[in-house]
C-alpha cells in the first residue's frame, strides 16, 4: 500500500500539488474518467462536444487554464458519467464533478505540452503512469 500512495501522491503532485487524502482520491477518480473515456483524446473530444471548447483551449494552450465548475463538467460528460465515477468513491456527483474540475484542467495541459490537442491522440493510462514515475525520480 505504501507504494500505492507514494504512486498517487507523485501522480497528484504530477497534475497540480502535493499530495494529500483529497488529492489523491482526485487523482484516481481523473484516471477512472480517462479510463471510461478510452483515453485522454477522446475524454477532451467528449468535453468539446459538450460545450466546453473555450476551457479547453486554455487548458491545451500554452497559457494559464480557465476553470470550470463540477456542473459545467456535468454538463459537458454527461451527469451519468461523473455519477458512475462518484460511485466508486462513496460521493455524489456535485462533489466528484466539483473535485475533477480541480484537476482535469492540468492534466489535460500536461497531456497536450506543445499546445495542440493532437498531443494527446493515444494518450491514455500508460502516459499517465509515465508521469507519475517521472515524478518520482526527481
Amino acid at each position: 500500500m505504501a507504494l500505492m500512495d507514494s504512486l498517487l501522491n507523485a501522480a497528484a503532485s504530477a497534475i497540480g500539488g502535493a499530495g494529500n487524502g483529497q488529492q489523491n482520491t482526485a487523482v484516481q477518480m481523473v484516471l477512472d474518467l480517462v479510463q471510461q473515456s478510452g483515453g485522454v483524446g477522446n475524454l477532451i473530444n467528449q468535453l468539446q462536444q459538450g460545450g466546453l471548447g473555450g476551457a479547453l483551449e486554455s487548458w491545451i494552450s500554452t497559457g494559464g487554464n480557465q476553470s470550470v465548475s463540477g456542473s459545467d463538467l456535468q454538463s459537458a460528460l454527461g451527469s451519468g458519467m461523473i455519477e458512475q465515477v462518484a460511485a466508486k468513491f462513496g460521493m455524489d456527483g456535485q462533489q466528484a464533478g466539483d473535485l475533477l474540475a480541480q484537476y482535469l484542467p492540468n492534466l489535460v495541459d500536461s497531456a497536450t505540452p506543445n499546445g495542440s490537442a493532437q498531443d494527446a491522440d493515444g494518450f491514455g493510462l500508460d502516459d499517465i503512469a509515465s508521469l507519475v514515475l517521472k515524478n518520482l525520480v526527481k
